[in-house]
């Protein structure tokens, strides 16, 4: 499959909410939030727009990733940048062809050019592990609250990127928090679509929970 990767530009906007929201519709939640993260996030500080990267077949904008900035925090207190990336969207009819893989692959070269030197997510591990990623705990990276938790995973941009640094992996929840008289407003711009329950809200829901078997998950994705 031809895919052209570039990075996005503001005429890109709109279209790259609509591809976010049609990807997540129902998947963690009913409904979906992810498009309107990126609407209001892709001005803050925190967004990193030299990684935001659209993926086009046929002249269509069929995927998208988005980067911000987190940290880990260590047990002295000291702050370590990372990176972290969500949504990472596909539009549903070409999900598992390839596409995410290439975003993540051509935005990593990129952050290494940067000077980042690790990425650290939340997400399926069946998935993630495919694609570079190991769990956090594996590094010795908890949630903020020190939990353990099967779906925080974490990628070493170079090799031992993240020797010597552990801790508590941080966003900055404020900015992900929205205010819900403005989602509502955004959200009724969109096309109406049901809200309904999906079983795999319930399995990601598990996944951030915590990680009961620690050194069980550490040899399974050593």
């Amino acid at each position: 499959m031809e895919l052209k990767i570039r990075l996005e530009e503001k005429n890109d906007y709109r279209k790259v909410e609509e591809v976010t929201r049609e990807a997540f519709w129902n998947l963690y939640i009913p409904g979906a939030n992810e498009h309107s993260i990126v609407h209001y996030l892709r001005n803050s500080e925190l967004a990193i727009p030299q990684l935001n990267f659209v993926g086009i077949k046929d002249g269509e904008i069929v995927g998208y990733i988005f980067y911000t900035k987190a940290q880990i925090i260590d047990k002295k207190g000291t702050s370590h940048e990372v990176l972290t990336f969500g949504p990472l969207s596909v539009s549903p009819k070409l999900q598992k062809l390839g596409i995410g893989k290439a975003l993540i692959e051509f935005s990593k070269k990129r952050a290494i050019d940067m000077g980042y030197k690790a990425i650290i997510i939340y997400g399926y591990p069946e998935y993630y592990n495919k694609v570079g990623f190991k769990s956090a705990a594996n590094f010795g990276i908890a949630r903020a609250d020190g939990v353990f938790a099967k779906a925080l995973l974490a990628m070493e941009l170079y090799p031992d990127s993240l020797k010597g640094i552990s801790g508590n992996f941080h966003e900055s929840v404020s900015c992900f928090e929205l205010d819900e008289n403005e989602f509502l407003e955004f959200e009724s711009s969109f096309p109406i679509k049901e809200k309904k329950y999906e079983l795999s809200q319930d399995i990601f829901l598990e996944m951030v929970d915590k990680l009961e078997d620690l050194e069980n998950m550490k040899l399974n994705n050593n």
